[in-house]
């Protein structure tokens, strides 16, 4: 009990009844305590092989296969040779075992006939090496085969000096141990070309180049160090420098990664091809050194384009900038983000400085959007919007402005606006008005105003509405002169206007409830020498004309006419030729044949006397801002 190592005590107790001899005991014992490994191991040293397997199968399954084995030694012990093989193959050693228990016996058809009607290609393997070393190569190559072990295969091939089948074998299962072992092969017979073309299919391409070098196969060598390895490949290109040959070299050394041998190499051989393809490949994370040398090569040869590019990418742009300015090269949008530097890659500053640069470039190039960009990165949102003025892209200028929130955009926004036909578009003279507003540019608003109320007055005769605008023109102007804005004389020069305009709105109600007053009106009005400053006097003619013509005073209305011809006023804009014609047809006389002019001709221009900023036109103020601009 002493010695008994096992944990359950009644193991150990079956342990002593066995010594005791009291087999049954000790079998009841160890099924009490499930210890069906000792059972097993009882079963086995009974001779109870069916019960220790039984055992094995259904409680012990860890113990299976090297129950199947004992069992297989003690069949062997009594020469039941058939069953010991069953129970080899049970346990799982019959790729060893079987094979010696029938060699050991000398039942060599026994074992071929075993082997044969196995499909393992281990013991294919292990029956082939057993034929090879009994001489019969032969039947170990159909053994080998069976097995799908090449190299043995293409081995036994070589040694009975059959290469072609041994080139097949290689061919057609393309097998890198096999095609290496018969490149090695070739190569001890002298037949170089084929030994490289083996080592390449063996991927083993370091054994194929020092071939193709030491034999001087420069024409295999390029193909072979191109799909090699970088260490190969610039090994290769050494070798071709050494030869005289430095196109392949720089193109081996390139692909290698040594593209600073490469430069040097094309310098020295001046291979200005080969260096352009190396600076097309080069990035932004190449060697610092080796963009400097190419961008310098590159300027020495006129190749400004490619110099910029490579000066960006290493960093240089100062560099880059002063080369664009000094030979004028184009900045393409590509370019312009190349030789924008990072935000904290260096001092604001001189970054600053560079965008600045940059961005007048782009101007004076024409490329008006891409110098608002470098002006915007620059922090000049002010220069930035007059460049995209210049542009004319309206939709991107009213964007631009309403981000920048700055009063001097704000009024250049404005200012463009006006020079578009705004008065057609309600959109953009809304933002006309916006953008003002949120500048707090009461000046201009009132200017804008008055430049609406002239339209209504040039384009559609509507003093009624125009009166409406001097008045928001006038509230406008009021706030731009502050505190004293009833002494102005712009400001009285407009309220005088706004009394004249709203004086002429009213004649047309007159016209209906009492004509005379009207007509009387129109005639003081016509006489007034400054009446031109706001309501146009052809205006007034055309209204006693037409009031004339509606009574059926044809004399009244031929007089008017002609008074309006005698002040050289084109009738055309006033008058309707149909309306001429009956008026003349009605004194007798012929209709004046009138040449077309605008309806403007004889409109006003703004508030007599002290004028407006209406006075001047709004794309010729824009104009002259970034002529300013452009001088500094």
């Amino acid at each position: 009990l002493r010695a008994c190592c096992e944990p359950e005590a009644d193991a150990k107790l079956a342990v002593v009844a066995v010594q005791l001899d009291m087999i049954e005991d000790a079998e009841l014992l160890l099924k009490k305590c499930k210890r069906w490994d000792l059972l097993n191991q009882l079963y086995q040293a009974c001779g109870e092989w069916d019960k220790a397997l039984e055992i094995a199968q259904t409680k012990d399954r860890v113990h299976l296969k090297p129950t199947h084995f004992a069992y297989a030694q003690h069949l062997e012990a009594v020469e039941d040779v058939q069953q010991a093989l069953a129970h080899f193959e049970h346990s799982g050693t019959y790729r060893t075992e079987s094979p010696r228990l029938l060699c050991s016996l000398g039942l060599t058809d026994d074992l071929a006939a075993y082997v044969e009607a196995s499909e393992d290609p281990q013991l294919h393997r292990w029956y082939a090496q057993y034929l090879e070393s009994k001489a019969d190569l032969e039947g170990a190559a159909r053994e080998y085969r069976k097995a799908a072990d090449w190299l043995s295969l293409c081995r036994v091939a070589c040694f009975n000096k059959e290469l072609e089948q041994a080139q097949k074998i290689c061919e057609e299962t393309q097998d890198h141990a096999a095609c290496y072992h018969l490149a090695r092969h070739l190569e001890a017979e002298g037949r170089i070309k084929e030994a490289i073309h083996f080592f390449q299919m063996a991927g083993r391409v370091s054994h194929a180049l020092r071939l193709a070098q030491e034999h001087q196969f420069d024409g295999d060598l390029m193909s072979l160090a191109l799909s090699s390895d970088p260490a190969s490949m610039a090994q290769s290109a050494k070798y071709y420098e050494q030869r005289g040959q430095p196109a392949k070299a720089v193109v081996l050394y390139q692909k290698a990664g040594c593209q600073k041998r490469a430069l040097e190499l094309c310098f020295s051989a001046r291979l200005f091809d080969a260096l352009r393809k190396i600076a097309d490949d080069l990035s932004a994370d190449s060697d610092p050194e080796v963009l400097a040398k190419c961008a310098e090569f590159f300027m020495q040869h006129n190749q400004h384009e490619k110099a910029v590019h490579l000066l960006s990418m290493s960093n240089q742009y100062d560099k880059a900038v002063d080369l664009c300015m000094e030979h004028d090269v184009q900045i393409t949008e590509d370019m312009a983000e190349r030789m924008t530097p990072e935000k904290n890659s260096m001092d604001a500053i001189a970054r600053a400085e560079i965008l600045q640069r940059m961005a007048k470039l782009c101007k004076k190039q024409g490329s008006f959007q891409l110098a608002c960009k470098k002006f915007t990165q620059a922090g000049d949102k002010l220069k930035a919007m007059k460049s995209l003025l210049q542009s004319g892209d309206t939709e991107k200028i009213i964007f631009f402005a309403g981000t920048a929130r700055q009063p001097d955009i704000y009024v250049l926004a404005g200012n463009y606006l006006q020079s578009l036909d705004w008065h057609n578009e309600p959109e953009i003279m809304k933002s006309i008005i916006q953008f003002y507003s949120k500048a707090k540019a009461h000046d201009k608003l009132a200017a804008f105003y008055d430049a609406c109320a002239q339209v209504e007055i040039d384009e559609y005769r509507d003093y009624e509405k125009a009166g409406g605008a001097l008045r928001e023109s006038l509230k406008y102007l009021a706030k731009a002169v502050g505190t004293n804005a009833e002494s102005d004389q712009r400001v009285q020069n407009l309220q005088q206007r706004i009394g004249l305009v709203e004086s002429f709105a009213g004649i047309r109600k007159l016209a209906k409830s009492d004509p005379a007053e009207m007509v009387s009106v129109c005639e003081k009005m016509a006489e007034m020498p400054d009446i031109e400053t706001a309501v146009r006097i052809g205006d007034i003619f055309a209204q006693l004309v037409e009031h004339y013509a509606e009574t059926q005073n044809f004399p009244e209305a031929h007089r008017a006419v002609e008074t309006m011809r005698r002040k050289n006023i084109v009738l055309t804009p006033y008058v309707d030729q149909a309306l001429l014609e009956t008026i003349y047809s009605a004194v007798g006389q012929q209709a004046p044949v009138q040449e077309g002019a605008p309806a403007s001709g004889a409109g006003v221009r703004g508030g007599g006397g002290g004028g407006t900023a209406a006075e001047e036109g709004p794309g010729e103020e824009m104009g002259e801002e970034i002529d300013e601009e452009d001088d500094n």
